[in-house]
Order: C-alpha cells, then structure tokens, then sequence
C-alpha cells in the first residue's frame, strides 16, 4: 500500500509535520487562573504585522462536553471560527484576529481540546475527532451562535472540513489553509502507514504513550524553537527527511541543534508565548491528536460519500514539505463551492509566516459569504 492512501485520508485523520514536548497534564490550575485573570482585566489591544488593531477578550467557557475552554476573540459580526493545530495556541491566529474584525466578522479562536487555557484529559480516546467536534458545537452554543465559518489550520483542518460534513448546520462556511480535505480511504489510515510508513514514519513514532513526550518535553525552548521556523533559506535548518525514518533514528528531532536562533516569523515576545503555555501545560493532548486515527475512520463512515456543499475556500502552500499542494487536487471534484488560494513561497506555519497574504485571500473570500 502506497503514501498515497494516507494522503487521500485527511478529512478524517490528518497528516501533518509537527511536534510536541513532554509533561504530564494536570487540570492547568496556573494557566487557568492567568487566563481568567485576563478575561476579568481589560481587553488586550492585540496588532497584526499589517498595523490593525483591535480589542481581543478572554474568557472561559464551560462547554456541555464537559471540557473548559479558553476563548479568544476579537469584532461583532457573522461568526468565524479559527481553529489552530499542533503544537500552537490561539495565539497562531493573532495576525488574523484583528483583521478579520476590522473586516466587519467576529473573530473567534480558542485554544483547542489538550492546549493552552483549555482542558487536557488525560487519554488518547478523549481526543478523537467526534469528540473535538463536539467541542466546537458546544463553543457555539455556549457564544449563542447558530452557525459560524470555520477555517482551520493543520490539525484544526482536519476539524473543520469534519464539521463541514458531520454538523453542516452549525458550519455555513469552511477554508483548510494547508490542510485539504479528502475522501474516505479505504482502509485505517494507520495501517497504511504502517505498510509504507514514507515521510509519516513520525506518526507510527508518536503512537507509544510516553516516548516522544520523553524525547520533546525535555527542553520545551529548543523543541519550539526548531519546529515553528520558515520556509525562507535564511531560516531553514537541514531538517531535509526530518519525518523519515524517525524511528530508526531514534528520536524526532536527533541531530538537529541545541542552539538554533528563533525563527524570524517570531518575535521573542511570539515565541515565549508559545514556550510558557508549553511548558507549563506539556504536549501530551496535541500528541493524543495521532493516537485516533482508527477510530476517526469508523466515524467517517457516517458520511462516506456525502459531498461538502457549503461555500470552501482551500488555500496551499507551495513550500509545505508535507501537506503538498498536490494532495488537494480533485477536491473541486466534492466540493462544488470550491474557492483556491495559493502561496507558493510559504512552509507549514503559512498564518504566522505569510500573515498578510493569507489575511488578503481570507478575507476577501469571506466577503464573498
């Protein structure tokens, strides 16, 4: 069985580059306060590369599913729904926020199930892709929102196009920005990476409990520090392969440096965001993302066939090593409402490194709606 099957899979079980760290997580008692604190304080003048600015608040939600969610927004508006991938925050979305504000939308990102300011239960089974769903119906129903425009990115990907399918009701509108939406595949996208693991070797790598949170948690700095970095020559390390043979290496990130300079997609403020909210929740809900891809599959046979009618916007990455291009071709083919946007000198991270590229496409696909 060729790479290609785990390719076609991702409107169910996505594939992507990305990494983790370690940590237990306990139930965020220091993050949750802080977030709270934040939510009672005065809104945060949050502005983007492209000089916007505006108001974003904080809050927590307690959710039907049972699950507390840190909350981020930002406008007033018809609703639109950012929801990020692994390992990242809300905060991926901050060049995003106040643009789509000003842009007359209300601006929505929480941080997902097992990050940040949210809950992290503790086992793999808590993170399938029907229970994160799940999640952001009970987010709308918690905002008094009926429907809303989900965009999402990498995992957050997989999420919406998921809820284009499973909850058209609640989704009038959906964008995959790497991320491409794909068929059903005919077997458990797990055992066809098992048969020919290719450059998704890292996910057979991240399926043991406990070993590659060993491996990234020991030092948080460094693991983010290498992973959210550009596609630009200037900011690449030689991480050619990185995702091959992970196993036989013996470690994700073996042979890549202790010292690397911060990606110049970051301000240092930007990546200590990222590191305090890591450090202090650790990575094991994002890795629980990859432990369900048999269990994404049986629920996708619900709606196996069904096509996404609701308008899409699919916007690719010319220089993402992984979620290529060319494995969103033929979506045109389900996805009659389909819209493209492409960007061609942009890696994995395209919200924080092309911001204002994206925001042009973003938003005025959005006012097309």
């Amino acid at each position: 069985m060729s790479s290609a099957v785990v390719e076609a899979q991702f409107g169910v079980s996505i594939v992507i580059v990305v990494l983790l760290s370690e940590l237990r997580y306990p139930q965020l008692p220091l993050l949750r306060m802080i977030m709270r604190a934040r939510s009672n304080a005065l809104p945060l003048r949050m502005q983007s590369q492209g000089r916007h600015m505006t108001d974003v608040t904080h809050s927590q939600i307690d959710l039907s599913t049972g699950i507390n969610m840190h909350v981020a927004e930002a406008g007033e508006g018809p609703a639109v729904v950012f929801c990020h991938g692994f390992p990242e925050l809300w905060y991926s979305w901050r060049h995003q926020l106040p643009v789509v504000a000003e842009a007359g939308f209300r601006a929505i990102a929480p941080d997902m199930r097992g990050y940040g300011g949210t809950d992290a239960p503790p086992n793999a089974e808590d993170y399938t892709q029907e229970r994160i769903c799940a999640d952001m119906v009970a987010l709308l129903d918690g905002l008094e929102i009926e429907s809303a425009v989900f965009v999402g990115h990498d995992w957050g990907g997989a999420v919406v196009w998921n809820m284009a399918q499973h909850h058209p009701t609640r989704c009038s509108a959906v964008a995959g920005i790497n991320t491409p939406a794909g068929r059903r595949p005919p077997i458990n996208p797990l055992d066809a990476m098992k048969m020919d693991p290719g450059r998704f070797d890292y996910q057979l790598y991240f399926q043991d409990e406990g070993v590659a949170e060993a491996e990234l948690g020991g030092k948080v700095r460094r693991t983010m520090t290498l992973m959210l970095r550009t596609s630009k020559p200037e900011d690449r390390l030689d991480v050619i392969g990185m995702t091959s043979g992970v196993r036989a290496r013996g470690g994700l990130l073996v042979g890549l440096p202790d010292d690397a300079e911060r990606s110049i997609m970051l301000t240092e403020e930007d990546l200590n965001t990222f590191v305090r909210a890591f450090e202090q929740t650790g990575f094991r809900g994002g890795l629980n993302w990859y432990r369900n891809h048999g269990r994404n599959w049986e629920w996708g046979a619900a709606v196996d066939g069904n096509d996404i009618t609701q308008p899409a916007l699919m916007v690719t990455a010319g220089k993402d090593g992984v979620l290529l291009p060319s494995m969103s071709e033929g979506m045109e083919d389900w996805i009659p409402n389909l819209s493209r946007g492409h960007i061609e000198n942009c890696g994995h991270w395209t919200q924080q490194e092309e911001p204002e590229e994206l925001n042009r496409i973003l938003v005025g696909w959005l006012k097309t709606l």
